[in-house]
């Protein structure tokens, strides 16, 4: 076995992230060329690695997971595993050791949640490192109504403040005929823009066969780049369905804020703001996560939540992606939701994207 293989040449061994966008590179897709590493017992990598950043050209590079099952049809393990950017040519085998050697402690807690296999092993994706102007992700069917519109999500720069739930996003939406509508903070991508991602994704179904959640990014000179393609994993066919919210109690009901919605279903329970990390000991599995964003270390609190409620992100971030998989209700960009009351019993409707406090 080859301990570092051309990226295009990837196969399911080498995860389920790192086989797809070799298949799209076969295909003529545009995809950061790269190689992948195995670090498999007594295999000798080192050398062949560095040769191979070398023949990739100079810059940085960027660092990333693919896991045997991430990625996959009914798990993505959205967040579970690391990534480095911007990684100097000197520094790139310290942190394949990095990604590779990643804590399962997140990745466990996410495989208990959705009764998915732990992913057994970790190859390491190396690729030549873009410097996008603009970057976020693209689904193929709307993943909270589940029409067969597009939504693309974008953010200046790179797209990490998007899939962490850091930034407001603009996004864009098809209505199935061709017309594309915005929202948002500001005008991120031009409608030509936004255009050539929903085109470029709805390739990359017609190839793969199936709803595609992307990754992607457009660099200086407007060529755009395909980071990653997995399946839509919770499509929204397969998520409860939005019933309307409950009666009103015999107290009286109130509408406390309202947001985005992000994932269908309601539930009735009570708020727990949760500031950071120092305060997860005062979570009570049951109750509605309240939060300004969630990262990967939050897992072990979404997996005990009956929905989620975050001040900022899109429908197309970390705890938005999360929340469908667990199918459990999600509302983003609610202004001022870690300044809710403390312990309302409430519902949370996210497919209409409310917060209805129920005094008893």
């Amino acid at each position: 076995m080859n301990s570092v293989t051309p990226l295009r040449d990837a196969g399911f061994r080498l995860g389920g992230k790192a086989a797809t966008l070799g298949r799209l590179l076969r295909a003529g897709f545009p995809v950061p060329d790269g190689v992948v590493v195995s670090l498999v017992p007594g295999g000798r990598w080192q050398r062949p690695l560095a040769d191979a950043v070398v023949q990739l050209g100079g810059g940085t590079y960027a660092v990333r997971s693919s896991a045997t099952g991430e990625d996959g049809r009914l798990a993505s393990f959205a967040g579970q595993y690391r990534t480095v950017l911007d990684v100097a040519a000197e520094q790139v085998e310290e942190q394949v050791r990095y990604v590779a050697s990643t804590d399962a402690g997140h990745s466990g807690a996410y495989a208990a949640a959705t009764a998915q296999p732990a992913p057994a092993g970790i190859a390491v994706i190396v690729q030549r490192m873009l410097l996008p102007a603009a970057a976020g992700v693209a689904f193929t069917r709307h993943p909270v109504t589940g029409s067969p519109s597009a939504v693309v999500e974008a953010v200046a720069g790179l797209g990490e403040a998007l899939v962490s739930g850091n930034a407001a996003p603009q996004r864009w939406q098809s209505d199935g005929g061709g017309r594309l509508t915005w929202s948002g903070p500001e005008e991120v991508l031009t409608a030509a823009q936004a255009g050539l991602i929903v085109r470029l994704a709805s390739q990359v179904e017609d190839l793969l066969g199936e709803g595609q959640d992307i990754e992607w990014a457009i660099t200086g000179d407007h060529t755009p780049w395909i980071l990653q393609a997995r399946p839509i994993t919770a499509p929204a066919a397969g998520l409860p369905q939005v019933q309307p919210p409950a009666r009103p109690s015999p107290g009286g009901t109130s509408v406390l804020a309202a947001g985005t919605p992000a994932s269908p279903g309601t539930c009735r329970a009570r708020l727990r703001i949760i500031h950071g990390i120092a305060d997860f000991s005062l979570f009570r599995p049951g109750e509605v996560l309240v939060c300004r964003a969630t990262s990967p270390a939050w897992m072990p609190l979404l997996a005990q939540a009956a929905a989620v409620v975050t001040a900022t992100g899109g429908i197309l971030s970390h705890a938005a992606i999360i929340a469908r998989e667990l199918r459990i209700p999600a509302v983003t960009e609610v202004a001022g939701a870690t300044s809710l009351p403390a312990g309302a019993l409430v519902t949370v409707d996210g497919g209409s994207g409310t917060i209805v406090r129920e005094e008893p």
